[in-house]
């Protein structure tokens, strides 16, 4: 490797631990499903698990158990380091191995783009970064690694890399549901590349590395579990790769004036690249993921063909339509709609009167360059403001619950509690109860606790933040009858004179409360609550109940269902054994 291609390589992966790592000193991990996936690695250490053990829990049962070897017990912090730190690790490997395959396709520059805007893009920092684990970053690594492996293979001929990239398009078919979905992908595409350059050149090395990945999908797709990848279609997969429409859109520009013949273009693999886009993005209906590299692949391309652009008027209106609209994304989240647009054109404007004082080749270079510095600049900025705006999942006033749970329930407690269930079992080692949907229908009914003791539930914790998740309760318990509106205190405020308590619902209303300057204590009278769209309702305060610390409940048409009833009533065969400091959060136990 070249210095310079040293110093390029060196530079993605710091960018890329430094979006990876940035959550691994967090107390909790960013997922709540991770524990239970972390409670399977558990098992994998206690070798409870069935053959075959999934490669992720095996990866993390065989480090846990070289790092805690000679102690007894199970150390869950120790557990829960690793799983913090494994995606990291798998995130470095990951970009590493797709720079080195881009570089084998494309030029160094379109390598260094292409990864930065992988790296950069927000579902490879979700699904990669650090606290999420999850089968997919495993399985994401893997599949990297079998792509940068095969192109490695047709760029030396050495079969030895052939046979390494079967083996790890197999591996990543046993680690994760997409993985067979993916391997098929690239054979799709490299079908397609082999049926372009069939009657110009045979490519044989092409021809053999299909054939391997024809046997390796056909294997991993009989061998291992379909699962329900296209169970469900989710077009809000789109939202997350909306940054990336105009390096697509210069890449369809320059694939289709290639076709007509208005361009020559530079890639040997444009035809595979346009292919693993394309179905990459129909992947995205269904799964967020995979198409990060799909994406990230074409826009490399796309950057290769705009180094090769020859016409300077038009590679400045394509580089003005791009800073545009990455502008315009970025300042829509801070300015409304028109403001945007202006500042948007002012970028724009500006930016190309400026590239327009070079000349000759040297504007190309600088458009290029001054295009992935602008996708990385907003990539890196929409991550921080949304890691900036992410709260903790699990909720102040856990891990008092935590310690309490580990100290006073018996060894074989089973607690019941709304997605936290396997953190609870993970940290305290009692069992957990995780039917999320039949907690939902208990907590918004009327029965008795003779529904948790037909569960053999001997414990059940609630929090207040279930008044906050009540629309996703209603779903998974299907009833839609039970009104309940909860505010959180948000701040104070003054008006005419008088001192107000603003408290703030899930749903965007917000409460007025006068308070009493001297106790800050609710004034009686009444309570204005205004709605997001600007409407307004009067509400008497003796109808709100105070549920914690700094949380208003106003139950709408007076239903009392469990979860009301818990907080200010009583629901037969239950007993109120904790309640953390703030009140947020108890336990109850179920007696006879």
């Amino acid at each position: 490797m070249k210095n310079e291609e040293k110093l390029a390589l060196a530079f993605i992966l710091l960018l890329s631990f430094s979006l990876s790592a940035y959550s691994v000193t967090s107390l909790h991990m960013r997922n709540i499903n991770s524990y239970s996936e972390l409670l399977l690695a558990k098992d994998a250490v206690a070798g409870k698990l069935s053959s075959p053990t999934p490669l992720l829990y095996q990866l993390t049962a065989f480090v846990y158990s070289i790092l805690n070897s000679g102690s007894t017990g199970f150390n869950a912090e120790l557990m829960l380091t690793i799983a913090k730190i494994l995606p990291i690790i798998f995130s470095l490997l990951c970009v590493a191995l797709f720079y080195f395959m881009l570089r084998s396709m494309f030029s160094e520059i379109a390598a260094v783009g292409g990864t930065v805007l992988l790296v950069s893009s927000l579902p490879f920092i979700m699904a990669m970064g650090s606290g999420f684990y999850t089968a997919d970053a495993l399985g994401m690594c893997l599949f990297t690694a079998a792509c940068s492996a095969f192109f490695l293979f047709h760029k030396s001929r050495n079969y030895l890399l052939l046979l390494a990239s079967a083996l790890l398009f197999f591996m990543s078919g046993m680690s994760w549901e997409t993985g067979w979905v993916m391997i098929g992908v690239v054979l799709l595409s490299l079908l397609a590349q082999l049926a372009y350059s069939w009657g110009k050149k045979f490519d044989e090395p092409l021809a053999h590395g299909a054939a391997a990945v024809l046997v390796t999908f056909l294997l991993a797709y009989f061998i291992f579990p379909q699962g329900n990848v296209f169970s469900d279609m989710k077009t809000t997969n789109l939202l997350a790769y909306t940054s990336s429409i105009p390096l697509a859109v210069v890449g369809i520009f320059a694939f289709i004036s290639w076709l007509i013949g208005k361009h020559r273009r530079r890639s040997e693999f444009g035809v595979f690249a346009a292919s693993f886009f394309i179905l990459s993005v129909v992947v995205l209906l269904f799964h967020y993921f995979p198409a990060a590299l799909g994406i990230a692949l074409f826009s490399a391309f796309a950057i290769n063909e705009l180094l090769e652009l020859k016409n300077e008027n038009l590679a400045l209106m394509l580089f003005a339509g791009t800073l545009f609209f990455v502008s315009f994304l970025f300042s829509v989240n801070f300015l409304d709609t028109n403001q945007s647009i202006i500042a948007s054109a002012g970028v724009a404007l500006t930016s190309v009167f400026i590239a327009s004082l070079y000349r000759e080749r040297r504007i190309v270079v600088y458009i290029t360059f001054s295009v992935i510095a602008l996708f990385l600049f907003s990539s890196l900025i929409a991550a921080m403001i949304s890691a900036s705006q992410r709260q903790d999942i699990v909720g102040s006033g856990a891990d008092e619950v935590i310690s309490w749970t580990a100290d006073n329930l018996p060894d074989n407690a089973t607690v019941w509690a709304f997605r936290v269930s396997p953190l609870l079992e993970f940290t305290t080692g009692r069992r957990g109860y995780s039917n999320d949907t039949e907690f939902a229908r208990f907590i918004l009914s009327n029965d008795s606790a003779a529904f948790l003791k037909s569960r053999n539930v001997t414990h059940m914790l609630v929090d207040t933040s279930l008044f906050d998740s009540i629309g996703t309760l209603k779903v998974l318990a299907n009833n839609t009858r039970v009104r309940i509106a909860s505010f959180i205190f948000y701040g104070r405020g003054m008006s005419g004179g008088s001192l107000y308590g603003i408290f703030v619902s899930a749903d965007g209303e917000v409460a007025y409360v006068q308070l009493d300057p001297i106790t800050s204590n609710p004034v009686a009278g009444s309570v204005r609550v205004v709605t997001k769209e600007g409407n307004m309702r009067v509400v008497p305060i003796e109808n709100f109940l105070s549920a914690g610390s700094g949380r208003l409940v106003y139950p709408q048409d007076n239903y009392k269902v469990n979860l009301f009833n818990l907080f200010f009533g009583q629901v037969g065969g239950l007993k109120q054994v904790y309640a953390s400091s703030g009140g947020d959060i108890k336990i109850y136990e179920v007696v006879d």
